[in-house]
């Protein structure tokens, strides 16, 4: 069961690295585009401020510069923020699309064996309403397994104990922790893009 999940994790791995050569490649011109007017207007202002005779002029140049140079590095980084969100977007779409995959009974099932784990002396288990049904067949063999139906959401489980403890393992759970590393890592590449930029 958590080998499926497994596989859906490397799919979704999968997807995002073909966005993201995708989008490296409308980044990198973009990049280059944003690279090759910063330099000119590097340049531009630095010639000024070394031509200018009075300190005045020089100081004002350099002033100039380093606006140029920031306005630069807020552009690359909004594109990259850009490219980020919409490789998370395209994430979850498919994450949201998962109840559509037909290894989903096995991804629900590796989520509620995942979730039982957590938290052993579980007894009710909270599902959306698309996944009432699989829950329940999943459930068969479990007299003592309580089935409750939570507002509509991504596919996934919440178990809970007598006690009033929760356990959540949703995809959505998954994606909203994989973040980070997905941000690390879409920002990694967009880096190495615009390294690999000639000068």
């Amino acid at each position: 069961m958590t080998m499926a999940l497994q596989d859906l994790l490397a799919v979704i791995e999968a997807e995002a690295a073909a966005d993201i050569r995708r989008l490296r490649a409308e980044r990198h011109r973009e990049a280059a585009a944003i690279v090759e007017d910063a330099e000119q207007r590097g340049s531009s202002l630095e010639r000024s401020a070394i031509a200018a005779a009075e300190q005045a002029e020089r100081h004002a140049g350099e002033r100039r510069l380093t606006a140029a140079r920031e306005a630069s590095a807020a552009r690359v980084r909004v594109a990259h923020e850009a490219a980020y969100q919409r490789v998370a977007r395209d994430i979850r779409a498919g994450v949201l699309a998962a109840r559509e995959r037909e290894d989903y009974p096995a991804v629900l099932a590796g989520l509620l064996h995942e979730a039982r784990l957590a938290l052993p002396g579980a007894g009710t288990v909270q599902v959306t309403p698309p996944d009432e049904a699989l829950i329940r067949r999943l459930l068969s063999g479990d007299p003592l397994a309580r089935v409750t139906v939570t507002p509509p959401g991504p596919g996934g489980v919440a178990v809970t104990d007598g006690g009033g403890a929760v356990a959540r393992n949703t995809l959505e759970d998954r994606l909203t922790a994989a973040e980070p590393e997905l941000r690390g890592l879409v920002g990694r590449l967009l880096a190495a893009d615009r390294a690999a930029v000639p000068a």
